[in-house]
């Protein structure tokens, strides 16, 4: 299952506080969404499973794909580089950087929920903008490379990050 898909489920239909719920339910069936085509001046890493991932140990993860490269370093942090996928987390006082083939023009950080904040605040560069939880930076003059220097907002739990290319 992903985010999009319908999903159809029978159970008892009650309520609670006047909000109806559902109890006892069982998975009937599901209709995959439509994969999405992405466009020619964007490209995504995914970290929905380890697939992309091309290194890790307790001090450094590598991901790599489409031709991005996430680098994510312990740097400062007192928690190690944890084996976490859907989504792939970033501990308080890491170093992240993205690096790409072509120049970038803007990064989106799908976060998970309540995670945004976090990134928002450790983001010392680049125009910063917050969509529930998608974090964005936009260049005014485009970048081959970005570095998050130290997450100081807190832990970051991310879905993918998308890049922008600049024309």
């Amino acid at each position: 299952l992903k985010e999009g898909d319908t999903l159809t489920i029978r159970g008892k239909r009650t309520s609670y506080n006047d909000a109806p719920q559902m109890g006892s339910g069982v998975y009937v069936s599901h209709v995959s969404a439509p994969e999405q085509e992405q466009p020619e001046n964007e490209a995504t890493l995914s970290f929905a499973d380890a697939n992309n991932r091309v290194s890790w140990d307790t001090s450094k993860q590598v991901w790599k794909a489409n031709g991005i490269t996430l680098t994510n370093n312990k740097g400062a942090s007192t928690s190690n580089v944890a084996d976490y996928v859907a989504p792939a987390r970033f501990y308080k006082s890491s170093e992240l950087i993205v690096e790409c083939d072509h120049a970038i023009s803007k990064i989106d950080f799908a976060c998970n929920s309540g995670y945004a904040t976090a990134l928002k605040d450790s983001i010392t560069s680049g125009n910063v903008t917050v969509d529930g939880s998608t974090v964005t930076v936009t260049f005014s003059t485009p970048v081959s490379s970005y570095t998050i220097n130290s997450l100081t907002g807190g832990q970051v739990r991310m879905n993918s990050l998308t890049v922008t290319y600049a024309e």
